[in-house]
């Protein structure tokens, strides 16, 4: 969503295909609700909001550091 009102906001004036995408939120409220929505590794160890999270990333990751923890 923060993504879809930067674009929104960028190209409003000049960029018909821009009204797509606002959000009808300010690109602050999404921050906002973006760095709320954030909890600490302890907080989410005792809160386990997710049943089988997954974790996606991008880049490479050494083997050596990769660890896969089950309970």
């Amino acid at each position: 969503m923060i993504y879809d009102q930067a674009f929104y906001e960028d190209f409003k004036d000049f960029d018909e295909e821009a009204l797509n995408f606002d959000t009808g939120e300010t690109i602050e409220y999404w921050i906002k609700l973006y760095w709320k929505s954030m909890m600490t590794l302890e907080d989410y160890l005792i809160k386990k909001p997710y049943s089988k999270p997954e974790v996606l990333i991008f880049e490479s990751v050494p083997k050596e550091i990769i660890q896969v923890c089950e309970e």
